[in-house]
């Protein structure tokens, strides 16, 4: 009576488990469905993960996996903007003692880094690139809408967000003539190439015009402090090097979705900063006249990784060349 197939003990544990599954079904729905109303609150919203780290969700948008956490990498979803609903962004949380599952913390510092070749350590950079100012910016590629009011926000809401994905639209881009469509960052879209940095910073920049939060092309700060979160939070598979150092996984170009060789480069529910495309940056090169800053790594191109800083031309327009939006409240 106690230990049989239908014995007492047995059935107990059964209706523990089903009540306990029940629990969580039931928190995942009203988890999804206060994410849900929050979207169309018409301001900028507090969320709280699974282990107690706070995450601002812009206006417009849903949490779109509210049960789990920042190590996983929390997505957003626009879903009350119009021609860019659906597009996702993640979370890089940048404070001191974000919780991990396994009870530990870490801290994330905005800064520009440089990374070990050997172990992905970050250190501060201090190189050729730099990140200007608007009024102290003499070049002719475009630099970051307001990087101060950038740094200063974060710092204050403890975090930003970055593109999930290579900026994408509904038209598939042909040649380096092809006209300027509507940006999105959406998962079953086109990859957004053959575009030069000025107009990757024009398009970044115009994606939203919304008083509660602000988009820009992403900038070196941006950039780096990822790198340096997404290497405290590797859930990859394979970890044989450092992110920072990973090089292009792509053979081809992964022009449209998340299919083929493109999910091979995919870490905290972001894709492609090792692979695919080059992303332009607002980053400036100040030593000739290429000053445009991509960063990352291109398909069919091994030498190139994910930290890479390498300059081209305003002019500059191929089927290598993409980038990503950025979110900042």
């Amino acid at each position: 009576m106690l230990t049989g197939q239908n014995g007492i003990l047995l059935q107990a544990q059964r209706t523990k488990n089903e009540t306990e599954n029940a629990q969580k079904e039931e928190e995942n729905i009203l988890a999804n469905y206060e994410s849900y109303l929050n979207s169309y609150s018409g301001e900028n919203t507090e969320f709280t993960d699974s282990l107690g780290n706070k995450v601002i969700v812009p206006a417009g948008f849903k949490v779109l996996n509210p049960t789990d956490n920042v190590e996983d990498g929390i997505i957003i979803e626009d879903v009350n903007h119009g021609v860019t609903a659906g597009s996702q962004f993640v979370w890089i949380p940048v404070r001191t003692g974000i919780k991990k599952k396994d009870g530990s913390t870490f801290d994330v510092i905005l800064g520009r880094y440089s990374f070990d070749s050997t172990t992905g350590e970050p250190s501060a950079y201090n190189g050729s690139y730099t990140e200007d100012t608007v009024t102290e910016h003499t070049y002719d590629n475009t630099p970051a809408k307001d990087i101060t009011t950038f740094i200063s926000k974060v710092n204050s809401t403890g975090g930003y967000y970055i593109g999930r994905y290579e900026a994408r639209t509904a038209t598939e881009r042909t040649g380096e003539t092809a006209p300027e469509t509507q940006i999105t960052v959406k998962p079953d879209e086109y990859v957004y190439n053959y575009v030069t940095q000025l107009q990757a910073a024009d398009l970044s920049r115009n994606m939203y015009s919304d008083s509660n939060f602000t988009s820009d092309l992403i900038n070196s700060y941006a950039w780096d402090t990822a790198i340096d979160f997404l290497q405290k939070c590797d859930n990859r598979v394979n970890k044989t090097k450092p992110y920072s150092q990973q090089n292009s996984l792509n053979q081809s170009l992964e022009n449209k979705g998340t299919n083929g060789t493109e999910t091979e480069d995919v870490i905290c529910n972001i894709y492609d900063m090792a692979s695919n495309c080059w992303e332009w940056t607002t980053e400036t090169y100040s030593k000739d006249s290429s000053h445009c800053s991509y960063r990352g790594g291109s398909y069919n191109l091994i030498n190139y990784y994910t930290t890479n800083r390498y300059a081209n031309p305003t002019s500059h327009s191929t089927s290598h060349s993409s980038f990503r939006p950025i979110i900042y409240l």
